[in-house]
Formats: C-alpha cells, structure tokens, sequence
C-alpha cells in the first residue's frame, strides 16, 4: 500500500500544465488555473515530470508547425506565438540579427590587442582628445542654470 500523500500533479493536471505553458501563461497564472501552488509548478520544472510536461507542450505545438512549414494558412496568433516563442526560427531577418547582437554583447566578447596596437591606437586618439578638451574649454554658455530657465 503507497504511503503519504497523493501527488498534487495528477496526469490530467500535468496535460492542463503543457497546454498552458504551449499558450504562454506564466507560472503564477498557471498555477491559478490548475489550482496548485507556485512552486509546485517550479519543482516540476526542475524535476522529473517536467520532460513529460515539456513533451505535451510540444505536442500541442506540432500540428500548428506542420501546417506552418507546409505552407498552410495559419491563424495570425499562431504565427504571433511562433515567432516570439521562438524567434531564431519564426521572426524576421532584423529581429533574429537583434537578438543575435544582444547574445554577443551578453556574452562577454573581448578583443585582445597588443602592446603595440594600444600604442598606436593611443596616438591616434592624442589629437582628438586635444581637441575636445580645447572645444570644452572655449564653450561658455551664456548662463549656467538647472536647465528650467532659472
């Protein structure tokens, strides 16, 4: 005889769960839905149900990517949650290069130079510093103030 509790995700409310999460509620949302705890919904993604939660989310999703790729008329909400779900697949050519830059620039990207190369970036960079300092030194605006006239 199985001892403690019953478990608060039963098969029913982990397929309400994918079908939510495939319509893009957040965990508090969906949560309220199905009538559990929030972090019932955490520990499900961290746990071993969550593959089967994630199998049924792409389940709901399937037949809406079939008909996507085979070129099928697609209500505009469909393709609305493809593309933002997944982007690098669905979104235009300007979003994806967005969203490409913004991984780069996350991700730390450095450029090494030599010793040699600051030197000469350096000197380069002498003459325009000259110059800025002397075009700040010559500005005098006519009254300083807090920007309101005052």
């Amino acid at each position: 005889m199985p001892r403690g509790r019953p478990p608060s995700l039963t098969l029913a409310k982990q397929d309400r769960i994918a079908e939510l999460i495939w319509l893009a509620y957040t965990d508090d949302q969906i949560a309220c839905m199905v009538g559990i705890e929030k972090r019932t919904i955490a520990r499900a993604r961290s746990g071993d149900l969550y593959p089967r939660i994630k199998k049924s989310a792409l389940e709901y999703e399937e037949p809406h990517r079939r008909k996507f790729w085979e070129g099928q008329y697609l209500p505009a909400g469909v393709c609305w949650m493809l593309e933002r779900r997944y982007p690098s697949q669905f979104a235009k050519p300007e979003i994806q290069l967005s969203l490409n830059n913004n991984h780069f620039t996350q991700n730390n990207l450095q450029i090494n130079i030599t010793r040699a190369e600051m030197k000469e970036i350096e000197k380069e960079a002498a003459p325009v510093r000259e110059s800025v300092k002397k075009m700040f030194a010559n500005y005098k605006p006519a009254q300083l103030g807090n920007g309101n006239g005052q």
